[in-house]
């Protein structure tokens, strides 16, 4: 199933958060005011922060849609290439030489390419991503839209510091481990085996143990076959499976208990396309908060029920 990309989620890391986070979504919206978006400047490498989620300039940052608060954060970064900074680097250093007669120390050097670094980054060119942000207040979920575990610290980080009052917060925990499902999924022999509301698909990673482990890939491919079934078998345990969910929404399971390569069926936004992009937004919003959060129910009874989460902190520092 192809991803549908018009639709914010295409990627779930899933927290739980503690009872001490703010109550409503305007406590949250003064909390994240706190930290609002900022361009990077002009020898800034990076600048994080909080912005509209429908993209309208000075809009509220936390919407509220069917009971779920949607906010988005954003990451801005300058990249200067490495080659760069050490010609620009070497060049002040053989200046130094010329004019003093002497090499520059290990700290000077140090100096040298930072100053090079601030010299060069105005000329950057700066890259932005923003990441969907889904908080349900009754169910005490957090998910975030994001790919790459650095992203979603960030994200983290920045709920942390403005949210305060002890902000406690941690990843989803379940009784049975992802892997431990998957492979069971993919050595079961008959489709009996496998819950109901779940279909294996035709795409999964196996990875072996040891020092230099054998990975397997398969794309496109049966995996209700003996060849999958003897790699389990050997020790090789499922890593990426991807999966649909009643024929609703197809995603790539990992063994981090994240949800990737998120698709939903394009049936279930045929109205939207003629909807005024306010209206087109809360639909989209409510839809899909729906669909996962009954996904989520299902995956969490298919790994053996949510055990407590590990707090990831227990104490926010003070805003």
């Amino acid at each position: 199933m192809e991803p549908n990309r018009d639709i914010v989620f295409k990627n779930l890391m899933i927290y739980r958060v503690g009872p001490d986070w703010p109550t409503s979504s305007q406590e949250l919206e003064t909390a994240l005011a706190r930290e609002p978006f900022a361009e990077c400047g002009p020898t800034q490498q990076k600048s994080t922060g909080w912005v509209p989620p429908r993209g309208q300039a000075h809009g509220a940052l936390v919407e509220t849609v069917d009971g779920q608060w949607i906010a988005r954060f954003a990451i801005e970064t300058k990249a200067v290439p490495g080659d760069a900074v050490r010609r620009k680097t070497q060049e002040a250093a053989a200046h130094i030489e010329k004019t003093t007669g002497r090499k520059p120390g290990k700290k000077e050097l140090r100096d040298l390419r930072d100053d090079a670094l601030l010299a060069l980054l105005p000329q950057a060119f700066a890259r932005r991503s923003e990441l969907a942000v889904w908080l349900d207040p009754r169910g005490r979920w957090l998910a975030l839209d994001a790919g790459a575990q650095g992203k979603a610290d960030e994200v983290i980080a920045s709920l942390v510091r403005m949210a305060g009052k002890g902000f406690a917060i941690g990843l989803l925990q379940t009784a049975r481990s992802p892997q431990s499902v998957m492979a069971g999924w993919l050595a079961a022999e008959s489709p009996d085996d496998l819950p109901e509301t779940f279909h294996v698909e035709r795409e999964c990673e196996l990875k072996g143990s040891g020092d230099e482990p054998a990975v397997v890939k398969f794309t496109r491919h049966d995996l209700a076959t003996d060849e999958v079934r003897k790699h389990v078998a050997e020790g090789k345990l499922p890593t990426r499976l991807a999966l649909n969910w009643q024929g609703r929404v197809g995603f790539v399971l990992t063994q981090a208990l994240q949800l990737k390569k998120i698709g939903f069926d394009e049936g279930l936004f045929e109205a939207r396309s003629s909807a005024a992009d306010d209206d087109r937004f809360d639909a989209d919003m409510a839809l899909a908060t729906g669909e996962l959060s009954a996904l989520l129910a299902d995956l969490i009874d298919a790994l053996g029920g949510e055990v407590e989460a590990t707090p990831i902190t227990d104490q926010a520092p003070a805003a």
